[in-house]
């Protein structure tokens, strides 16, 4: 390795290192941040709890994948501090394992930081896929011995009636579809809006334009406008911290595209050699 090679070796990492930090001290672009959108979808989803009137009871079917949960966490925790700031009683219902694991997960979280626990209620995991669904429109069974002992009494004696709206964490299979179309036609008009990552797009779009889901949140950008607007008051214990800034993200991704492209610019002039050299022969 030539000396020049070994000093570029040797110094990229520290330059690349003090120009992530520069850009980390300058003020912010407000044109790079995600919430920087003129996306009516995060005016939606506060319009409809907007509408939902003083001490609203929501049900949260949550059901987020592990792998793509990462992308909606923060939204999804904005959003429950957003109802609960509004005096919003919030049931959680599971029908997969690895939704209801998720469940457990932000619940336990709530806890720690001290929410209200008579404004929430587990309901647990309802097994049976969409036949589970069904049967959640049916009556709803609350566990023994909850915290939140009124709300317990109001929804196992009016059930999903009881709901003024239902939020929907999606992910895995039984998502916003499968609410529309096996919970939605066998109760009374209710509001559904979703939180879901952005490769359940192609499934859920369809019924925000139909009108069936009242709101979505589905990409982070949505998300990240939401967030910013949400006023959410002393419960800001409940949110997410921000996440990191734009601009060392955007310095970073170039110097990755640019280490990447000279990585094939390099392979294939050798390539291009090889031949020339076989053909020579």
């Amino acid at each position: 390795m030539s000396e020049r090679r070994v000093s570029w070796a040797l110094l990229g990492p520290g330059l690349l290192v003090v120009v992530l930090g520069a850009a980390w001290l300058l003020p912010e672009l407000p044109a790079l941040g995600l919430e920087a959108s003129d996306d009516g979808a995060p005016a939606g989803m506060g319009a409809t709890f907007d509408e939902l009137g003083p001490d609203p009871l929501v049900l949260v079917g949550f059901d987020a994948d592990i792998g793509t949960y990462a992308e909606v966490r923060p939204t999804v925790r904005t959003v429950m501090a957003d109802l609960l700031a509004r005096d919003a009683r919030i049931a959680f219902v599971s029908l997969t394992v690895e939704g209801r694991a998720v469940a457990l997960a932000e619940q336990a979280r709530l806890e720690r930081a001290e929410a209200n626990a008579n404004r929430l209620l587990d309901l647990g995991l309802i097994p049976g896929a969409e036949a589970g669904l069904v049967d959640l429109t049916k009556g709803i069974r609350p566990g023994e011995n909850p915290t939140a002992q009124a709300f317990a009494r109001e929804v196992a004696a009016t059930g999903i009636a009881a709901f003024d709206a239902i939020v929907v964490v999606g992910g895995n299979d039984l998502g916003p579809r499968s609410w529309i179309e096996q919970v939605a036609p066998r109760i009374e008009p209710v509001p559904i809006v979703a939180i879901t990552p952005s490769v359940l797009l192609p499934e859920v779009l369809p019924y925000v334009a139909s009108g069936q889901l009242a709101a979505l949140l589905g990409t982070p950008r949505d998300g990240a406008a939401y967030r910013a607007t949400a006023e959410v008051g002393p419960l800001e214990r409940l949110v997410e911290p921000g996440g990191p800034r734009p601009l060392p993200v955007l310095i970073g991704l170039l110097v990755a595209l640019g280490v990447m492209g000279q990585a094939l610019v390099v392979r294939l002039i050798g390539a291009t050699r090889s031949l020339g050299d076989r053909d020579d022969a």
